[in-house]
């Protein structure tokens, strides 16, 4: 890490540690993240945003257009949205964003399909499945190569901005404690993720768009050993994909740990494994294409210090033996911290600082064909995001925000406004509609 982005973290740090500590004091209105409130859009029970990755979906909603699921049932949601980039970009992106990245025009995010059988909540063994189904712009994090991606004809989108992907396909058997998943799922790694509704922010942050993986193929062990103790363990083909020449088993893993009423909570998640060590045909000079060890841990401290107020603190890490032309190893790493405040039943406010470095260059930048903001884009990346949680209703979520981006590296390398220069502003919104 760099001292600047040590300092810039550091501050922050303090500065929103003390905001917490000044919200905890006086908040008597109870925590929204139950039935029917803001929290539940983001984590149904309990109160901490800590499985987003899993895909796990809130409930808690007014209606249900296919009849309220049991332990089987199908259910979903409609995004879209639209982000005001001050800077006007000719190319219409947003910096070197692969998520949310169109600049001044709507996008129709997500039509998330879900069909599913939960096992069983009475303690018994049984079996379960799952399929969900994504169509809109946020289809190209979701795919699989070697599944929705392949060369020539058998490649299932032709377009850049529209498209479809399965993300979840997959079976369980065991019970609720203790179970083995197999087939295609989320991954564990990381804080933020692909479906729109676990996501307190609709724009994304660097560590979801570039640090890690999506989605897995795999079988993985699920253990909830007591009450506060989560493990799980498990086996993968490596990142985002099914089958690929350079990919072979990863370790997946993680532990999460609770105290008795969730107010602290700790987690650690880990993958590693061989992969490719082309990042992007893009990135120049061009590493040797060979199979080598990748690694991306996710360290996530929860805390929630009154019934109003949480916050977040994410630190991960990865690497890439062999991810440079000279056979040294790729390094990417950073920091994300959230802070999160309960104003009412309908209204939650958010804060969320980020530090992203990516000093060899080779993750910001991974994003669609047109995009002139690509790899490789040295250097460290800082952003600030500020907004609300609005649900009028329980069946519809609407996310305003505010954002700032700004980029610290080498002389001549300006990621945003097509080249052009070292920060941008943006301003927009998204809704949800649950179905």
């Amino acid at each position: 890490m760099t001292s600047g982005g040590w300092a810039v973290s550091s501050v922050f740090s303090g500065l929103i540690t003390l905001a917490a500590a000044g919200l905890a004091l006086g908040q008597e209105q109870d925590f929204v993240g139950r039935e029917g409130s803001v929290g539940s859009f983001e984590r149904f029970d309990p109160v901490l945003n800590d499985d987003v990755m899993n895909g796990v979906i809130p409930s808690g909603q007014d209606w249900y257009l296919f009849g309220e699921p049991e332990r089987r049932g199908v259910y979903g949601w409609l995004d879209g949205g639209f982000i005001g980039n001050f800077a006007n970009p000719a190319s219409k992106f947003n910096g070197p964003y692969n998520a949310v990245d169109r600049a001044n025009e709507p996008m129709m995010n997500q039509a998330y399909f879900i069909a599913e059988q939960t096992l069983p909540s009475d303690g018994s063994a049984g079996i379960g499945a799952r399929a969900d189904l994504l169509y809109g712009e946020d289809f190209p994090l979701a795919m699989s190569l070697g599944w929705e991606t392949n060369p020539g004809p058998r490649d299932w989108n032709s377009g850049e901005y529209y498209g479809v992907a399965i993300p979840q396909l997959y079976s369980e058997v065991g019970t609720q404690d203790f179970n083995l998943k197999l087939g295609h799922f989320y991954s564990l790694v990381g804080y933020e993720g692909v479906p729109a509704v676990g996501n307190f922010f609709y724009l994304k942050s660097y560590s979801y768009q570039f640090a890690g993986p999506f989605t897995h193929w795999g079988g993985l062990l699920n253990w909830r050993a007591t009450d506060n103790l989560e493990v799980n363990g498990g086996l993968v083909n490596g990142w985002n994909g099914l089958a690929s020449p350079y990919s072979k088993a990863n370790f997946l893993g993680r532990v999460r740990l609770k105290n008795d009423d969730n107010s602290r909570a700790v987690q650690f998640a880990i993958i590693s494994g061989d992969e490719g060590t082309d990042f992007s045909p893009l990135f120049q000079p061009q590493p040797l294409l060979v199979s080598a060890n990748r690694t991306r841990y996710s360290l996530i401290f929860e805390a929630r210090p009154s019934d109003n107020v949480e916050y977040v603190f994410h630190q991960w890490y990865g690497a890439q033996a062999n991810g440079l032309d000279d056979g040294s190893t790729a390094i990417w790493t950073g920091i994300d911290q959230y802070l999160y405040w309960s104003a009412s039943k309908t209204w939650k406010w958010g804060a969320r600082f980020e530090w992203f470095d990516d000093i060899d260059g080779t993750r910001v930048g991974l994003n669609r064909p047109s995009n002139p903001n690509h790899v490789p884009l040295p250097g460290n990346y800082f952003s600030l995001t500020l907004g609300p949680n609005w649900v009028p209703t329980g069946n519809i979520l609407v996310r305003p925000a505010f954002r700032w981006d700004f980029f610290s590296g080498r002389s001549g390398v300006n990621p945003f406004n097509d080249g052009v220069s070292t920060n941008q502003t943006m301003l927009g919104f998204d809704a949800i509609q649950k179905f």
